[in-house]
């Protein structure tokens, strides 16, 4: 008796519309998830921010002394620092590297940008040794997060 064998395989055609499904489906989802990178990066500098508001706030009270945030939108970037005046302030360590607490977002984070900042007219804000701020205002990154700063309590949150 003649047996046949039969050849396994994937034909030419049926290769080339599985590489074309693979392609239109690369085409979709890679600019979805680079605009998902760019959401994650702007939380942590929202979540970056907020946290340092609340360091800044503590320290003051902690070591009685005032505390700021500078924020230079030109550079987009900000540093902590305390001191009693403008003239004298230093910049604050940070607590967990001992580097000096100056968060540029152009290196750190990517595609992030300070879009606006107004803390009373103002690009800095104080807080004294009691964790009153100076003034309450906004931070607005990439025009589409705001972190906003309460004058009478001190406390920050993401505002929609």
């Amino acid at each position: 008796m003649l047996t046949r064998e039969s050849n396994t395989g994937f034909s030419l055609i049926e290769l080339i519309l599985v590489m074309a499904i693979v392609g239109i489906l690369s085409a979709i989802s890679i600019p979805k998830i680079s605009t998902l990178v760019e959401d994650v990066r702007e939380k942590a500098v929202v979540e970056r921010l907020i946290a340092d508001l609340s360091f800044i706030r503590n320290h003051a009270v902690s070591y009685h002394d005032t505390t700021w945030l500078v924020v230079d939108q030109a550079q987009n970037q900000y540093g902590l620092y305390s001191g009693p005046s403008a003239g004298t302030r230093v910049l604050i360590p940070d607590p967990h590297t001992g580097e000096s607490a100056v968060l540029d977002l152009d290196d750190d984070y990517v595609g992030v940008s300070i879009s606006s900042v107004d803390f009373g007219g103002s690009a800095e804000i104080f807080f004294n040794w009691w964790g009153v701020p100076s003034a309450g205002g906004t931070v607005v990154l990439n025009s589409s997060r705001t972190v906003t700063l309460i004058a009478e309590t001190g406390m920050t949150y993401e505002s929609p």
